[in-house]
């Protein structure tokens, strides 16, 4: 099976009007990809799971890397507990990234990623 040389590209796709906002933030982060998302209901926090840097060569290391080493941290200073992040594991061996954010605190959650994707460096190839 041959391998072809992969590139970014931002894809329209229907998502939750309440989270549509924060997927459109995420979706600025060069690298990043969201997989799936819900805008939480009955007072559950809602969710973005997504994918970043060169998953398909390098499993864990970019996502860790960026979850750890920038989103949090910023997310943190920005908007406290109204965020959280986490990486994930399956048992197929898929990792990936979940963004939970507090009900209520979607926008102020979609302002901080717009303004941390403005100084965001681009993943290295």
């Amino acid at each position: 099976m041959a391998t072809h040389e992969q590139t970014w590209v931002k894809v329209n796709v229907p998502v939750d009007r309440g989270v549509s906002g924060v997927v459109s933030a995420l979706s600025a982060f060069s690298g990043l990809e969201t997989i799936e998302s819900c805008e939480g209901d009955h007072g559950r926090a809602a969710w973005v799971s997504f994918r970043y840097g060169r998953y398909w060569s390098h499993l864990w290391h970019d996502l860790a890397e960026f979850v750890l080493g920038y989103l949090v941290p910023g997310l943190a200073s920005r908007v406290g507990d109204d965020a959280t992040v986490r990486i994930q594991g399956t048992p197929t061996g898929q990792i990936f990234g979940e963004l939970s954010i507090r009900p209520g605190a979607a926008s102020r959650v979609e302002a901080a990623l717009r303004e941390l994707a403005r100084v965001q460096r681009a993943p290295t190839p």
